[in-house]
C-alpha cells in the first residue's frame, strides 16, 4: 500500500518551514567547547546525585560555591565540603531518588557564564512518603584554572506533589 501526501499538506509544510527562524550563527569553536564543558558539568551533578556519589559534587563547585533550593523547600550549603555533606544527608533520607533533566541553556561571557536547566525528580522517603518535584535550576559558572565550575546553583520548584509511589525499588544504591 502506498501512502500519498496531498498537495495542501506539502504546501503547509513548505509554508511553515519558510517562516521558521533562521538557525543561529556559527559559534566560535572555543564557545562551543565551553558550552559542552558546562553542559557536562550539569550532567555530572545529576548523575552524582542519582548514583549517590556525593564526593563527585565537591569537584564541581568553586571554593565559595553555593547550592540552594528556594522556598518552599529551603536548603542552602556554601563551599564544596558543605555541599557534598548537605546533599548527601538530604538524599540519604530517601529510599530512592531519580532526577531527569532537560538540555541546558547556557550564556557565556568570557570566564563567567549563566545557565538554566529544567529538572524533574521523584523519590520515596525511608518513612514511606513520596515526592515528585519539577522546576528549574538557575546556575552561574566561573572558569577556574581552565575548568568550568558552579559558583551558584539554585533550584526553584514549579510543581510538587506527594502522591504515593507504591512501586518496587531496584538497585537503589
Amino acid at each position: 500500500m502506498t501512502r500519498r501526501t496531498s498537495a495542501p499538506v506539502l504546501g503547509l509544510c513548505a509554508l511553515l518551514l519558510t517562516h521558521c527562524a533562521p538557525p543561529p550563527k556559527n559559534l566560535p569553536m572555543s564557545d562551543t567547547a565551553d558550552r559542552s564543558e558546562i553542559r557536562d558539568l550539569v550532567e555530572r551533578f545529576h548523575d552524582a546525585v542519582n548514583h549517590r556519589d556525593f564526593t563527585v559534587l565537591r569537584g564541581l563547585f568553586t571554593n565559595d560555591g553555593v547550592w540552594e533550593v528556594a522556598p518552599p523547600f529551603e536548603h542552602r550549603f556554601v563551599g564544596p565540603v558543605a555541599i557534598e555533606a548537605g546533599i548527601g544527608e538530604s538524599v540519604g533520607r530517601l529510599e530512592f531518588l531519580v532526577q531527569s533533566c532537560s538540555p541546558s541553556v547556557v550564556d557565556i561571557r568570557g570566564e563567567q557564564a549563566s545557565g538554566r536547566t529544567s529538572m524533574q525528580e521523584f523519590g520515596r522517603f525511608r518513612d514511606g512518603s513520596s515526592m515528585r518535584v519539577a522546576g528549574t535550576y538557575f546556575d552561574t559558572f566561573r572558569k577556574v584554572e581552565g575548568r568550568w565550575r558552579f559558583t551558584h546553583r539554585v533550584f526553584r520548584a514549579r510543581y510538587a506533589d506527594d502522591t504515593p509511589l507504591p512501586g518496587r525499588v531496584f538497585d537503589a544504591e
